[in-house]
């Protein structure tokens, strides 16, 4: 739907057993791709707001979200809400995309997935319909993965403070701990059995999760690590890296300093004081196409 002015649009996404809340940020002209931002797993699409401006901006359409009884998707209280990590990264981020294809017939499309919005691509049937795939801080993160003194942290997490808080409030309290938002606690339980499993998810595969493709993408594929990231240690990433066999995998390991910024750590790849990351995300392909 070409535009004379850039402009946003709310879109609403049908998925299984749910539908969605989305924001269509919309170039002034034809776009000349389209891109999906499947958001981390404790931050609201308004977190991208900026980045989706810019990327605007730069010529393309794109297409920002909530998972399921979370922001603007949220319909009760996490305490409420059935929903799992399996339906956020199976069926609302695969109804997300399916939503950006009927947004727009663009040359190419590209889908960016911030820490747990990648993770679980591998298991996604329509991501043949992808172009090009950006994983920015994402891995397979086992608990042992981890370093000092980061590792209480973790610990505390996935054994302590984490599971205590959940039994109690009837979901993660995430907001008073410190991690940005509620969430619904069938979403915790899951992604604990998977962070303190050696195999991550491939413990239910074929149970709450449908079995994995042996080849879900061959298209270039994005691996973006920051190096303070302490969330997603190396190993993490290769773990998930080794579910794309078929894929054109680039990795890619940012310092901050290269670009002239301070911490970023997991989550702030995409923060406004962090825009200098933001050329390296969309991609040189992208940006050389809005310059034509």
């Amino acid at each position: 739907m070409a535009t004379s002015e850039r402009r946003t649009e709310k879109v609403s996404i049908p998925s299984v057993g749910a539908t969605l809340v989305g924001t269509a940020y919309w170039p002034a002209g034809e776009p000349k791709s389209s891109i999906l931002i499947n958001c981390a797993i404790s931050v609201h699409q308004a977190f991208y707001v900026r980045f989706a401006e810019w990327v605007a901006e730069q010529g393309h359409l794109c297409l920002t979200y909530d998972y399921r009884d979370f922001g603007a998707s949220s319909k009760v209280h996490p305490r409420q809400s059935e929903a799992t990590i399996s339906d956020w990264g199976v069926f609302d981020q695969q109804a997300a995309l399916e939503a950006l294809l009927q947004l727009a017939d663009t040359p190419k499309v590209h889908v960016i997935g911030h820490s747990m919005g990648a993770f679980m691509m591998p298991l996604h049937q329509n991501l043949r319909k992808v172009d090009q795939v950006t994983a920015v801080a994402c891995g397979h993160a086992y608990w042992r993965d981890h370093h000092l003194p980061y590792i209480f942290a973790v610990l505390a997490y996935w054994y302590l403070l984490g599971p205590v808080a959940t039994r109690m409030k009837g979901y993660l309290p995430g907001k008073s701990m410190g991690l940005g938002a509620d969430f619904p606690a069938g979403v915790y339980w899951q992604l604990r059995k998977w962070c303190t499993s050696p195999t991550f998810f491939k413990c239910d595969l074929g149970d709450t999760l449908p079995l994995m493709l042996e080849e879900p993408f061959t298209g270039p594929l994005r691996i973006m690590s920051l190096t303070d990231d302490d969330v997603a240690p190396t190993a993490s990433v290769d773990r998930f890296a080794s579910c794309f066999k078929g894929a054109q995998i680039t990795r890619q390991l940012l310092h901050p300093a290269d670009y002239g910024i301070g911490a970023v750590g997991h989550m702030s790849a995409f923060c406004k004081r962090n825009a200098a990351l933001w050329p390296e995300i969309l991609g040189a392909s992208e940006l050389k196409n809005a310059a034509a």
